[in-house]
């Protein structure tokens, strides 16, 4: 093995590993942050019939059905994207640091602000229909939501991260 190849494992190392670790330490403080922010802006739209403080769940108290706790569970989360994300900005690309901030920044906020609702529209389903709704809704479509936003984040990720073509010109034109 030569050195090149020896820098890109230890940088795959450090990628994975950061966000296994980080995902670890903190799965259950996310967790319970996502199930208070959801609840809180359910409730700030009116929507009172959901309560937090349950750590990662939430009671969901629907009028004509019986209430029921919607739990958050490590993959409804959006830690893992973030802390992907972050890895991915922090060990694998090059270039400006600012520059691989801002695209992390862009793409996390995407993916937080998406989750939220996401999470928020399975709990309003579950709120009007039951906790078989709840869970359909989030099962099929929450999943296809889930997959687009996060592909969403990385497409800004990347556009955030490469530079543009008048930059890529301007540094041909330089160099020749």
């Amino acid at each position: 093995m030569n050195r090149n190849w020896l820098r890109v494992v230890g940088r795959l190392g450090l990628t994975f590993g950061t966000v296994y670790a980080g995902f670890v330490l903190l799965l259950d403080p996310w967790r319970y942050a996502e199930a208070d922010a959801v609840t809180w802006a359910l409730n700030v739209v009116g929507v009172d019939r959901v309560r937090g403080g349950y750590g990662n769940q939430v009671l969901v108290m629907p009028e004509h059905h019986r209430a029921f706790l919607a739990s958050i569970s490590p993959s409804c989360s959006a830690l893992a994207a973030v802390l992907a994300f972050g890895a991915i900005a922090l060990f694998l690309v090059r270039g400006e640091p600012r520059r691989r901030l801002v695209a992390f920044a862009g793409a996390a906020g995407v993916v937080l602000v998406c989750n939220m609702v996401r999470i928020a529209l399975s709990i309003w389903v579950g709120l009007v229909t039951s906790e078989h709704g709840l869970t359909v809704f989030h099962d099929w479509v929450g999943t296809a939501f889930g997959l687009i936003y996060v592909l969403g984040g990385f497409t800004l990720f990347l556009f955030l991260l490469l530079p543009s073509n008048q930059q890529l010109l301007k540094e041909a034109t330089n160099a020749g």
